[in-house]
């Protein structure tokens, strides 16, 4: 049986020092706490000492089988467990040896940078603590001397890393002030040259009157909505401008105001094609101070910038031809002219035909008419006198109506032409005055006659999908025309009679009196409605719920409907 050598206790007693060469403690500690049935701190120390200190499975079991018999064996088992112990820490020992003489050894004084890299890799591995790294070099130097195993390669890279740490190896001290000395004749230079530097005085900037004017507003505008339908209107047609942006953002930053901030969003706006709403929020975000929103004022500045917008884009609401007041083009006039007297007489017949078909067709309505009359003379004869006047009194009112509403129509026309003319030239549209009344809706005098005139609208503005993917809240403020989400409750309260009504016009089947089709559709139309409510990437088309619905009976291409019943029927 091997006995524990000189070397072996030296070695355990230097990495392991409360280790009792006669017994473990830690084994007496564990049946202690067995004992006391604390269960929890006997497998805690199990785990983390008594496993790594006898990493041997049978033999750690066959250990503490004889501690806890009192078996004489214990002690020699023991001993074997210990000599185990010794010869694996040697070996660890040696392989750390080994490397700080391959590693740090060889390193030549000379080659600084080398030294730096190195050192630094082995003292961050070592400790965070710069100075425990030389007690550790230290130690491994007096096992290297025990073992007599690279004793000498151990000291000299013991050597180094001491001399690196307490900065005393000539050539890195010398680096390291020439370094520094660098790094102060850097920051020399940077200060003396950014004391050099150009500053802009904008202080010395003078802006012409003309230059003034084209940036500002006029001063007798206090109204937040007109202050952002002033600026729309005087920036919209320069934010391509690159001079006139450089001379608004020297004029913000000279006088502190926030012209080119205003200017930025709307050319941001119509660059990215922005809704009006999002141009008209930016905008209004610029011009007030702090948090501002009105109601009321929303829906102005909306309908205001939809009147405004007529005259800074009239291409979008006509042809260009129109819209410019271009003349005909003179090349049909010419074709016109060279009709033969064939084409004419033909055309002159067949208009004389339509002309004699058209008497005809009136005057067998007027017999009709006459017969009519005289039927219901027989019933009614006092009566007729009285509704005779009173339908010529409405023909006679109708008629003048209609000879009003074409003036009116024809007089708003002319305006908007012009204006619409101006502004393509590049002069300014109106003043402020104008601009308030066009906006207020107040430039024509007879609007409700063509309100009047004019074919019935849907019961809000839905602007123009643009076929994105949008959220059912979207919807819902598209359907509504409101921009602000104050209808989610209203709407789930009241969105599954609009459900129910749709479904009924769309079943693809007969379906059974007594089934529960219709209901089960209904509940998972609301679920996806309340579930995608706020999805911006929410789909009906193709999604798994549109196919339940078709599997119930029903047909349901698109969601739409049922926010406009639902719009309809509610507000």
């Amino acid at each position: 049986m091997r006995q524990l050598t000189e070397l072996d206790v030296y070695i355990l007693k230097q990495e392991f020092p409360g280790l009792s060469l006669s017994e473990d403690p830690d084994i007496e500690r564990y049946f202690e706490f067995r004992s006391l049935n604390r269960q929890a701190e006997a497998l805690r120390l199990y785990n983390t000492k008594l496993i790594h200190r006898y990493p041997d499975n049978k033999m750690r079991v066959q250990l503490m089988t004889y501690y806890r018999k009192r078996d004489y064996r214990f002690h020699i088992l023991f001993t074997d467990s210990l000599i185990q112990l010794a010869d694996r820490t040697i070996i660890q020992v040696k392989r750390v040896i080994v490397f700080f003489a391959n590693t740090i050894a060889p390193l030549k004084r000379a080659k600084v940078y080398t030294i730096i890299k190195v050192c630094e890799n082995v003292i961050n591995a070592i400790s965070p603590n710069r100075f425990a790294a030389i007690s550790f070099t230290e130690k491994y130097t007096r096992y290297a001397e025990r073992l007599k195993y690279h004793a000498t390669d151990m000291r000299q890279a013991a050597d180094i890393i001491r001399m690196y740490i307490t900065d005393t190896i000539s050539s890195v001290r010398e680096y390291r002030e020439e370094c520094s000395r660098k790094d102060a004749q850097e920051k020399a230079r940077r200060a003396i040259q950014r004391a050099q530097t150009s500053v802009i005085d904008f202080s010395k900037i003078v802006f012409t009157k003309k230059q003034i004017a084209s940036i500002t507003i006029s001063t007798s505008i206090t109204r937040v909505e007109d202050k952002v339908l002033a600026y729309i209107m005087k920036y919209w047609n320069r934010y391509a401008d690159g001079a006139f942006e450089n001379i608004l953002l020297l004029y913000s930053r000279k006088y502190g105001t926030n012209h080119y901030a205003i200017f930025h969003a709307i050319k941001v706006g119509r660059v990215r094609n922005w809704k009006d709403e999002e141009l008209l929020h930016a905008v209004l975000a610029n011009v007030a101070q702090g948090y501002y929103y009105s109601i009321s004022g929303d829906l102005y500045l909306q309908r205001a910038w939809k009147k405004l917008k007529l005259c800074v884009e009239p291409a979008d609401q006509s042809p260009p031809s129109q819209a410019k007041g271009l003349p005909v083009p003179a090349v049909k006039k010419a074709k016109a002219a060279k009709r033969s007297k064939k084409q004419t007489e033909k055309v002159s017949v067949q208009e004389t035909n339509k002309a004699e078909k058209e008497t005809a067709s009136i005057r067998k309505k007027k017999e009709t008419k006459k017969n009519a009359q005289a039927n219901s003379a027989s019933v009614s004869g006092a009566a007729m006198p009285s509704a005779k006047k009173v339908l010529q009194k409405n023909t006679v009112a109708a008629s003048e109506s209609r000879k009003s509403t074409k003036s009116v129509v024809s007089i708003k026309s002319a305006s908007i032409g012009s204006e619409t003319s101006k502004a393509a030239s590049g002069r300014p549209v109106a003043d402020r005055q104008e601009v308030l009344k066009l906006a207020a809706g107040k430039s024509v005098s007879a609007q409700p006659t063509v309100e009047e005139a004019s074919a019935p609208v849907q019961i809000y503005p839905i602007n123009e999908s643009k076929g994105l993917p949008a959220s059912i809240a979207e919807t819902v403020k598209k359907v509504t025309g409101k921009s602000y989400g104050i209808y989610r409750d209203l709407f789930f309260k009241e969105v599954r009679s609009a459900i129910r009504t749709i479904l009924q016009h769309s079943a693809v089947q007969k379906l059974s009196f007594f089934g529960n089709e219709q209901n089960n559709a209904e509940n998972i139309i609301y679920q996806f409605l309340e579930t995608n409510y706020d999805n911006p990437y929410q789909q009906w088309q193709g999604s798994k719920e549109q196919a339940d619905v078709f599997a119930q009976g029903f047909r349901i291409d698109s969601l739409e409907p049922i926010i406009r019943l639902w719009a309809q029927n509610t507000l």
